[in-house]
C-alpha cells in the first residue's frame, strides 16, 4: 500500500469513529478512484505524482459540482462538494504562489528560447512537468497565454 492509500485508512478510521459521514464518503471515493486508476494502469501501486493527479482530477470534479449546485439555487449540495475538496486538498501539497508560478514561467520560457504563441505547445508541456500538480492546468494556459501573446 502507497502513503496515501495508508493515509486514507487511517482517517477512514477516525471519520467512522467519528460518524464524519461526508469525511467518510469523500475517503471512500479517494480510496475507490485509486484502484481504478491502478487497475486502468494495470499497476500493483500508484506512484506518489499518479496519485496526485487523480486527486486533482476528483478535486476540479467536487468545484465544478459545487459552482453548478450554486447556480442552480442548491446552496446545501454546493456546501457539501466544498466540503469534499477541502478534504481531498488535505492530500495535495501547497499550491505554488503566483509570483512562484510567474518565475517558474520565465525560467521555462528562457530554456526553450519561446517568443510566441507558436511555442505554447512546448512551454506549457515543460512548464506542467515543472509545477507537477501545485497548480491548476487552467492557472498555467492562462499565464502562459498571457506570457506568450505579451512578447
Amino acid at each position: 500500500m502507497s502513503d496515501f492509500e495508508n493515509q486514507i485508512m487511517a482517517q477512514l478510521k477516525d471519520a467512522f469513529r467519528a460518524k464524519d459521514q461526508v469525511k467518510l464518503d469523500t475517503l471512500r471515493a479517494m480510496k475507490s478512484a485509486l484502484k481504478y486508476k491502478k487497475v486502468e494502469l494495470k499497476k500493483e501501486a500508484l506512484t506518489e505524482e499518479e496519485s496526485l493527479v487523480v486527486f486533482q482530477s476528483l478535486l476540479k470534479q467536487r468545484k465544478e459540482a459545487a459552482d453548478q449546485f450554486e447556480k442552480y439555487g442548491h446552496a446545501d449540495r454546493a456546501q457539501k462538494e466544498l466540503r469534499e475538496a477541502e478534504i481531498i486538498s488535505s492530500f495535495l501539497p501547497e499550491p505554488l504562489s503566483e509570483p512562484e508560478l510567474k518565475k517558474l514561467l520565465d525560467e521555462t520560457i528562457a530554456e526553450l528560447k519561446a517568443s510566441s504563441m507558436k511555442d505554447m505547445g512546448p512551454v506549457m508541456k515543460s512548464f506542467k512537468d515543472k509545477v507537477k500538480s501545485r497548480a491548476e492546468g487552467k492557472l498555467l494556459s492562462d499565464l502562459v497565454r498571457q506570457k506568450l501573446s505579451a512578447s
